[in-house]
């Protein structure tokens, strides 16, 4: 039998309940933060009444994807879990983002052999995360371990950094069982990122490719379905994308073709105008994390989406992406 390895230990697929399957919660500093300061989410009550919200409307996990070097907060993310133990369950990432975010000369990524990262990657998986992500020579493991392999690709391409920390994210894999999270540039690359990690030995049933929506083709969609692997939906409220109507008639043609027990959803609220706890805070309001259970959700029933499928792309699918292969 598989596991799903929270912050706070191992738990049966089966307990891990309604997900949000790439989600932001703590972004303490890092490049994105530098480029614009929407990114900085560093807010611990309001992160929390975030969560609290989610749990009100039914939420009971949440997949971090902040990997190394890019503002994890391992102190945060572990406080949160332990205030929330026994209500919700929270997945910790380990791995690296679009190679845009790393010095392609002097990052840990770059100066090391391939053998050394996965080393580095299984640690944080095995024995436990570093508090300080990995952001200098003194490494200060905590007990709490990563359950997740992030790596990423930019827009359109993928750099020779981004191949080789994709190989890193599948030889981790082969090495722990992890599952692997990806994150493509505007829904970019995704087949092109399937198709590499099974090359390098990734299993496709542990494998999701995040963000294809910002790239609404649905036959590319099919397409990346086809490789064996997960895909995404982690942007409805987006309307500088597309609006919800894209996505839902886009997932329902997908249900229909008989997919449904390969997706998943999120909401990727990665900007902190994108949290209503964090906005409440400053006066103003945002829909927040639990419009994907408030709206979005309803959205789809309204488009005939049946409640089986609802529930795939909710519980079912996220148990399944998320459990550790023995």
């Amino acid at each position: 039998m598989g596991f799903i390895r929270t912050v706070l230990g191992d738990i049966r697929p089966e307990e891990f309940g309604v997900c949000d399957a790439h989600e932001h919660l703590f972004r303490a500093g890092g490049p994105e933060v530098a480029h614009d300061r929407d990114f900085l989410i560093d807010d611990y009550p309001a992160a929390a009444a975030e969560v609290q919200d989610w749990i009100d409307h039914g939420g009971k996990s949440m997949v971090l994807m902040d990997p190394i070097g890019c503002g994890r907060n391992v102190p945060d993310t572990v406080r949160l879990a332990e205030e929330f133990a026994g209500k919700a369950h929270f997945v910790a990432a380990t791995g690296f983002q679009k190679g845009d975010f790393y010095d392609h000369r002097v990052s840990f990524a770059a100066t090391n052999t391939l053998a050394d990262i996965v080393d580095m990657l299984c640690r944080e998986i095995v024995e436990g995360m570093d508090q300080n992500s990995y952001n200098g020579p003194i490494v200060k493991r905590v007990k709490n371990r990563a359950g997740v392999i992030k790596a990423g690709t930019g827009y359109a391409n993928i750099s020779e950094f981004e191949l080789k920390t994709m190989k890193a994210a599948a030889l981790t894999q082969k090495e722990t069982g992890a599952p692997i999270s990806i994150h493509t540039q505007l829904g970019t690359m995704g087949y092109e990122d399937a198709c590499y990690l099974k090359e390098q030995g990734a299993d496709p049933e542990h494998v999701i490719i995040c963000h294809v929506q910002k790239e609404p083709d649905r036959f590319y969609h099919k397409k990346i379905l086809d490789t064996g692997v997960y895909i995404c939906y982690d942007g409805p409220d987006r309307a500088k994308y597309f609006p919800d109507s894209v996505h839902v008639d886009n997932l329902k043609w997908l249900i229909e073709k008989g997919y449904q027990k390969k997706i998943l959803l999120s909401m990727d609220a990665g900007r902190a105008s994108y949290q209503k706890s964090h906005m409440a805070r400053k006066g103003r309001k945002a829909n927040g994390i639990s419009y994907l259970l408030t709206r979005f959700v309803e959205e789809l029933r309204e488009a005939g989406i049946g409640e089986e499928a609802i529930r795939d792309m909710l519980t079912a699918n996220a148990a399944r992406a998320f459990c550790f292969t023995e």
